[in-house]
């Protein structure tokens, strides 16, 4: 059950993450028998992510991700990190509520996007996650936006409004021209949704990396650091539908936030939002709504 639930499908590679420490898992027993899990997975950059929880009894999958978390901040100087549910109940899979209340209330992890990242349940659909992380982001560089006005505000309304509240300091942003060389792209993944990196050397044009990313997964990720060389690119990408949805929590090689926009296969079926009154403040939360608004248009 638990390697369906989302970890991976790999069974001999979740065994052998758990033998490593890259993966440990805290469970629940009743009468012998495990009845609720949660796990912490290390990730390349040295953060934890704390989630992954499955229960079959309300509660139990919530406490054991408390525990997992504790562990972790009471050992660890890296940061704890979290893909948090924000779906509503939806064709009687429940909300993401629970999972809201526990990392951005209880372990105060702040959100820096918001991914129609991973599908779930019969008939299949797309659920948002918000993407979060207990270290702030130090900005040593400004960030790069088009001066064109149009979409210097969507990036500012959506990515920049959900994500400023991750900044060590105050972000600065520079205005700067579309003209600039174009950029190629490489796959980095497929499963389970695509990520693309831009790359000045050789890759592929963007209208061909989307073809193929979307032959592969309903979601597609591009991570571009907001330098005044990448704004070309940020425009293209803009007008091929991408949607500025967050912040990455690490900066790019450069020194400048790495801008996440993503984009949604058409036609696909994405799952009703709920996010907790009081969960995050009040810009946030409309950034968060704007972010999802503008994938359903798309879509």
């Amino acid at each position: 059950m638990y390697t369906e639930h989302g970890i991976t499908k790999n069974r001999k590679q979740l065994v052998q993450d758990i033998r490593d420490r890259r993966c440990q898992i805290w469970f629940a027993r009743k009468d012998g028998e495990a009845i609720a899990s949660a796990a912490l997975v290390s990730q390349s950059d040295g953060s934890a992510e704390v989630g992954r929880a499955v229960s079959t009894e309300k509660g139990l999958g919530g406490l054991l991700m408390l525990m997992a978390a504790k562990e972790h901040l009471s050992t660890s100087a890296s940061p704890l990190v979290a893909e948090v549910r924000v779906a509503d109940e939806y064709l009687g899979v429940p909300s993401g509520e629970a999972t809201e209340t526990i990392c951005l209330k209880h372990l105060g992890l702040t959100p820096h996007a918001l991914v129609p990242a991973f599908n779930h349940g019969s008939p299949v659909r797309q659920e948002q996650f918000l993407f979060s992380s207990s270290q702030p982001i130090t900005v040593a560089e400004t960030v790069a936006l088009p001066e064109d006005r149009h979409s210097s505000n969507l990036i500012r309304s959506t990515a920049i409004a959900l994500a400023e509240n991750r900044f060590h300091k105050k972000i600065r942003i520079e205005a700067c021209s579309n003209h600039r060389a174009p950029l190629g792209w490489d796959v980095a993944m497929t499963s389970p949704f695509s990520v693309a990196v831009p790359c000045r050397k050789s890759g592929i044009n963007l209208e061909k990396t989307i073809a193929f990313t979307e032959s592969q997964s309903a979601f597609t990720l591009l991570p571009i650091e907001a330098t005044p060389a990448a704004v070309g690119a940020i425009t293209e990408c803009l007008n091929l539908g991408f949607v500025p949805c967050g912040v990455d929590r690490n900066l790019g090689e450069n020194g400048h936030p790495v801008l996440l926009l993503g984009r949604l296969k058409r036609n696909i079926l994405l799952a009703p939002i709920k996010l907790n009154t009081g969960a995050v403040p009040v810009e946030e939360a409309k950034a968060i709504n704007r972010i999802d608004k503008a994938f359903r248009q798309g879509n």
